[in-house]
């Protein structure tokens, strides 16, 4: 893909140093989605070298600025590499949601080989609650309150974030402001639902980390990346196919990375490591009660027009009901 494309953002903040190490590939979604389990299968395979935190989020939020490249193996990424050569990446699952994100790799990595793994967005908006509620996030609001309350928000949301996207500047503040230019108000997750400004990209990320709903509309988020990089370095993944075979999942990723051929299945079981609680990708997650049924009929019908935007964008009907 070009780098020169008027999208591209040359950011100084994000501009990767020449003669340093660069990652050769990218998993950027979505949170909840099984990221955690993909990053140990892959780093199993004997030519993957992970290094650093699984989840750098130098593209979202820029951190690790002075470290980030050194979490990787090569100068520049490769693809299809020979039989020695290892290969190195990162698993940002903010590098989704985060409108500027594929501008500020495009004009970094405009080779990079991308990752967008999606769960059932129902799944992944209680799985995100529940997660929220274990670590004291969820106090005094109902899931079902929380949800009435976000969709709601999410035309407005929508809109700013592709503004923002569009737009020529790069200007972060594009993405939590209306048409003319005025911060958004999303409601806190309190008694009242009280609203709050997002006036900084950080009052952004901590919208993210409490936005259920919103966080689980992943057409707007895969049509970004789709209009800046072509189709042939991307390849999405189901997580529940994840999930029903590891292994053959894992093949499809070896291959796409040009990776010699590996036995992911001698890496030991899989468990879920998407819900409530599991703190490593061996461990058994805790379980949590059920959806309101009523709850999940809502949601199933609001996210129902979102998920076929999705199927016509990847030419594949990922049947969530």
């Amino acid at each position: 893909m070009n780098s020169d494309s008027p999208l591209a953002i040359l950011d100084p903040r994000f501009r990767l140093v020449s003669g340093r190490t660069k990652p050769d590939f990218m998993l950027v979604g979505g949170a909840k989605c099984g990221s955690t389990s993909f990053s140990r299968y892959i780093a199993a395979h004997p030519q993957v070298t992970i290094n650093g935190p699984k989840e750098p989020n130098f593209w979202s939020w820029h951190r690790y600025p002075r470290r980030y490249q050194d979490f990787f193996v090569n100068e520049e990424p490769i693809n299809n590499p020979s039989p020695e050569a290892p290969i190195s990446g990162e698993f940002s699952t903010s590098s989704l949601l985060h409108p500027l994100v594929p501008r500020r790799v495009l004009a970094n990595l405009p080779s990079i080989r991308i990752f967008i793994l999606l769960r059932n967005p129902i799944d992944r908006t209680y799985s995100h609650y529940q997660m929220a509620k274990n670590a004291g996030q969820e106090k005094e609001c109902a899931f079902d309150d929380i949800v009435a309350n976000e969709i709601d928000e999410v035309p407005t949301l929508l809109k700013a974030h592709m503004d923002g996207f569009d737009h020529s500047s790069g200007d972060p503040k594009r993405c939590f402001s209306d048409e003319n230019g005025k911060p958004l108000r999303v409601a806190k997750h309190i008694h009242g639902f009280p609203e709050r400004t997002l006036l900084t990209e950080m009052d952004l990320r901590s919208f993210y980390v409490q936005s259920f709903v919103f966080r689980s509309i992943y057409c707007d988020q895969v049509e970004r990346w789709l209009r800046l990089f072509s189709r042939d370095q991307i390849m999405f993944l189901q997580s529940e196919e994840f999930f029903s075979d590891p292994s053959l999942t894992m093949d499809r990723v070896a291959k796409f990375l040009g990776l010699q051929k590996f036995d992911f299945g001698s890496s030991g079981p899989l468990q879920r490591a998407w819900d409530l609680g599991a703190q490593d990708v061996f461990e058994t997650p805790r379980e949590y009660p059920d959806m309101n049924e009523e709850t999940r009929l809502m949601l199933a019908e609001f996210f129902k027009p979102y998920n076929e935007r999705l199927y016509q964008l990847i030419g594949h009907d990922l049947d969530w009901d």
